[in-house]
């Protein structure tokens, strides 16, 4: 299941795959499986969110509802 979150900061931010994947350090190709649903490091997670300047909950967490 893709990564929704981090799908749209980088479509809002008009970056391209291989951009972040250069940023991180990562193949092209590693960078998709990961943008895809396999899990990304707690490095490029940290990485991820400073480059879009906002958190790590942003990013890859869902917001908990509660009523």
């Amino acid at each position: 299941m893709r990564n929704e979150k981090l799908y749209i900061a980088r479509k809002e931010n008009r970056l391209k795959q291989k951009d972040l994947a250069k940023k991180i350090n990562v193949s092209e190709q590693t960078y998709l499986r990961k943008e895809k649903g396999k899990d990304f490091t707690q490095t490029e997670m940290i990485m991820l969110a400073k480059i879009f300047n906002c958190t790590l909950n942003d990013l890859f967490w869902e917001e908990t509802k509660w009523k």
